[in-house]
């Protein structure tokens, strides 16, 4: 499978199912949404064939998107032309239905050995600049995949999350009023924009054609030994699955970066942090919109740190250090912090002679649990990616971690053939089909 055959069936604008009423017609973004990266944010979630017909499947799928828009409203605005908020004028979110001439059996099982070929699932045509669009792609067999992109600016990964359980439970349920509170201009009332000064960190908008994404699964197994490796010592904390993974993936690229230059060098690991939970205000818990803050585990190029110890330390140190600085803090505290932390990112990133390695972990989000009414996905997968870095996701059964990894072409064949990823993670072949199961 060389290339996918697909074919555009259907392109219009959804909107709300009832108009947004007048005061809420302006939403003021925040200032974590602010300094969010301004790019799409991805997902594909892939469904086995249902006994639910493909027309009444992709019309549950509109209606409740319509409905769902009535409380997640400023997906269907538009930002204003000076970008610090966003016109909740209806315009509507963009909605394509596709044709792929393959089965998703076919699909799934080869795995693309060419992960670009996952981009195809996605909207990428936005002409109007909604800040969500959603790609319906309807497989030979009735399998069909759903690939969402939603603008960073308005949304990070609990955001995303939240959007896709309600949406997932009105198609299932037709019940529109949620369990979960939905609101939003709460952040952006205790953390209103800032004018900014020096340097702004931007992200990627071209894609670079030396960066190629491999998929690397760690199994529950492969999980438990790196974190028992690191468990030598009983003043030392176990780590958890997602720090025993990154940090593993760091170690092997410093490594990697030690043989390519012939010295080692100043090295950063740049994660985000999600700031829900980690302080005792109890409204920012559920709070929509970009709540979290992006940190450094740094690792200076004259200290020799060789074991995954040393660099677990360091990440799962800064993870502890974000979770206790927070915890007392009051909204003066955390805007401080979170300045603070800004700018050692952008300074970081703006160093030369330096390793800078992107991360994220979308772990633990409810990602499996999106049935639409036609069962949970097979598989919620990550695509393509235009620069370095690194992001996680869980495997299905919720033990597993999948790390999708971007890297220079170079770079990718020696991380490939290092000898910890080998060990450590499993065959990338995508068995998601279910045995017995013909499709």
């Amino acid at each position: 499978m060389a290339k996918l055959d697909i074919q555009i069936q259907k392109k219009k604008m959804i909107k709300p199912s009832t108009p947004t009423l007048n005061h809420l017609r302006t939403l003021k973004l925040s200032y974590f949404d602010q300094g969010a990266p301004r790019m799409y944010v991805p997902i594909l979630f892939h469904y086995l064939p249902s006994s639910v017909g493909i027309t009444e499947r992709c019309d549950k799928l509109q209606k409740s998107l319509a409905e769902m828009l009535t409380m997640f409203y400023p997906l269907a605005g538009r930002f204003s032309e000076d970008e610090f908020s966003i016109l909740c004028n209806d315009e509507g979110v963009e909605y394509v239905e596709t044709k792929v001439n393959t089965d998703l059996a076919e699909f799934l099982h080869q795995g693309p050995k060419n992960i670009e070929l996952l981009d195809d699932l996605l909207p990428t045509d936005l002409p109007s600049s909604p800040l969500l669009g959603i790609q319906v792609n309807v497989f030979n067999c009735g399998g069909l995949v759903m690939g969402i992109q939603i603008s960073h600016i308005l949304a990070d990964g609990f955001t995303l999350g939240t959007f896709v359980k309600e949406w997932a439970r009105i198609s299932l349920t037709g019940m529109t009023k949620g369990c979960l509170p939905i609101s939003f201009g709460g952040l952006s009332s205790l953390f209103p924009t800032r004018v900014q000064s020096g340097p702004q960190f931007a992200a990627p908008s071209n894609r670079d054609p030396n960066i190629v994404t491999k998929r690397f699964v760690f199994d529950a197994l492969a999980i438990a030994k790196l974190r028992n490796r690191t468990n030598s010592s009983a003043t030392f904390r176990r780590p958890t699955r997602v720090v025993a993974v990154m940090s593993l993936i760091w170690k092997v690229l410093v490594g990697i970066s030690l043989a390519k230059h012939g010295h080692a060098r100043d090295s950063h690991l740049l994660f985000p942090i999600n700031l829900r939970g980690k302080s005792n205000l109890p409204s920012l818990e559920h709070a929509l919109g970009n709540f979290y803050v992006t940190v450094v585990a740094a690792l200076e190029a004259n200290k020799s740190r060789k074991e995954l110890t040393d660099f677990v330390s360091v990440v799962g140190g800064k993870t502890r250090d974000i979770a206790a600085g927070f915890s007392n803090a009051n909204i003066d505290d955390i805007t401080s912090a979170c300045v603070t932390y800004g700018t050692e990112v952008v300074s970081k990133l703006g160093q030369k002679d330096v390793d800078n390695y992107p991360s994220t972990s979308w772990c633990g989000f409810p990602w499996y649990g999106a049935d639409f009414g036609w069962g949970k996905p097979c598989w919620v997968s990550s695509v393509s990616k235009n620069y370095e870095g690194i992001s996680l996701l869980d495997t299905k059964n919720g033990d597993g971690i999948e790390a999708w990894v971007g890297l220079k072409e170079d770079d990718m064949a020696e991380f490939e053939r290092d000898p910890e990823i080998l060990s450590s993670t499993s065959n990338r072949k995508l068995h998601l089909i279910p045995q017995g199961i013909d499709i």
